[in-house]
């Protein structure tokens, strides 16, 4: 499979070790130091470290200046999570099956409508694919650009620097015998190490935000094209190939019969096909995407309790990230309502089958498909609740409670 959307987003994922190598019979080893081994403990002592910077500093400064770490803290945490899915039996077989089965590759030469969605959706992933790429990179610069700008301004790379100033860092935590806010060298390491950090960060989440995207336009391929084969299984008059005349039979032959049941049993069995994958992606992203929501809430709500004081200093540090975070949030949620939307629409299509042609046998294959296709195709983390529109509207709601209440914080020290 040689499509470079598909290889961008190998390199992507084998950027974390996240890429399922083995399994596909690919001979690749991680980067070095990018093992998951070695990510997770790097972030699970990133975390404690942020854990206990936040503990001796929590009575010393105000609610504003601890935000960023309260941030950093929960994306590291939720981080950790993410970067392990790759270790789980579902999510390696989600991915062999997507790769060696699902994907519209496999399918393009069944009908001539396959490779018209096969080449949509390839157009509509190579955009997607590299506009993560962008993402991720723009959000880790702008990340570590605010802080080291902010430093210039306050005058902490003069010969002469002020001695009640403090270096801003980008991702905060405690080091053992020297302070990176106070001494130089330390500064300059630590906001070299942040610059990986944060660009790890910004890999995981949008590295596999991009993965299951792809995954979803693909079962959203797959749906128009189920669509598009039930609407198109020709009538007796059109499959005879003539012109509709008074005295045609409107009922199949034994042949034309035996050649619509081929045809419905090929439909139930792609039917089958894209709902045994679903139930996959369910259970594969399951937790991540259930963990995910809460991230939204918990992140959501504490960016707009920072933003409520309505001061240049609060706005000028987490606006833009607000935006970022809801920009993610609605992004995936409006994916995977394709689904959803598309799903709805095989009840028709299957209605709107010739079904009063057909004999006996072939009706009640017809029945047996519309019984099938009544429960909307849906993405429901650890079969909770639905992914989706909805969702995201739930989630808004709660945020715009917050953001609409008064508050109050008190910055003084």
């Amino acid at each position: 499979m040689d499509l470079r959307y598909m290889k961008q987003l190998r390199n992507f994922l084998h950027l974390l070790d996240c890429w399922p190598h083995r399994l596909l019979g690919e001979d690749v080893k991680p980067f070095p130091l990018r093992s998951i081994r070695v990510l997770v403990t790097e972030w699970i002592i990133i975390l404690v470290g942020g854990v206990i910077f936040l503990r001796a500093n929590i009575n010393e400064r105000d609610f504003i200046e601890l935000g960023q770490t309260y941030l950093t803290i929960f994306l590291t945490a939720f981080g950790i999570q993410r970067v392990t899915i790759s270790l789980s039996k579902s999510y390696q077989e989600l991915m062999n099956d997507f790769v060696l089965e699902i994907h519209l590759f496999h399918h393009r030469q069944k009908s001539k409508y396959s490779e018209y969605m096969y080449q949509h959706i390839h157009k509509i992933c190579t955009v997607l694919v590299s506009l993560m790429y962008a993402e991720a990179i723009i959000s880790s610069v702008l990340f570590n650009v605010t802080p080291l700008y902010k430093n210039y301004k306050k005058g902490m790379f003069s010969q002469e620097r002020p001695s009640d100033k403090r270096f801003e860092l980008s991702v905060y935590y405690s080091l053992p015998f020297v302070n990176q806010e106070t001494n130089l060298f330390a500064y300059i390491v630590v906001s070299i190490f942040n610059v990986t950090l944060t660009f790890d960060c910004g890999l995981i989440y949008c590295g596999l935000d991009a993965n299951l995207a792809i995954i979803v336009f693909h079962i959203w391929g797959h749906l128009k094209i189920l669509d598009n084969t039930l609407r198109s299984i020709p009538t007796p008059v059109e499959m005879r190939n003539h012109i509709p005349r008074f005295d045609d039979k409107l009922s199949y032959t034994k042949e034309e019969n035996e050649k619509v049941a081929a045809m419905l049993k090929y439909i139930i069995h792609h039917h089958r096909l894209i709902m045994g994958f679903m139930t996959k992606t369910s259970s594969a992203f399951g937790p991540t995407l259930c963990l995910y929501l809460l991230f939204h809430q918990i992140s959501g709500c504490f960016l707009l309790l920072e933003c409520s004081t309505m001061d240049a200093e609060s706005l000028g540090r987490y606006a833009a990230l607000t935006v970022i975070f809801f920009q993610l949030l609605i992004q995936i949620c409006v994916i995977v309502e394709l689904l959803g939307s598309q799903s709805e629409t095989l009840k028709d299509a299957v209605y709107s089958i010739p079904w009063e042609s057909m004999d006996t046998s072939n009706r009640k294959l017809v029945l047996f498909l519309l019984c099938n296709v009544q429960e909307p195709i849906r993405l429901k983390p650890m079969g909770m609740v639905s992914l989706g529109v909805q969702t995201m509207a739930t989630v808004r709601a709660v945020l715009h409670y917050v953001r609409s209440e008064p508050v109050q914080i008190n910055t003084d020290a």
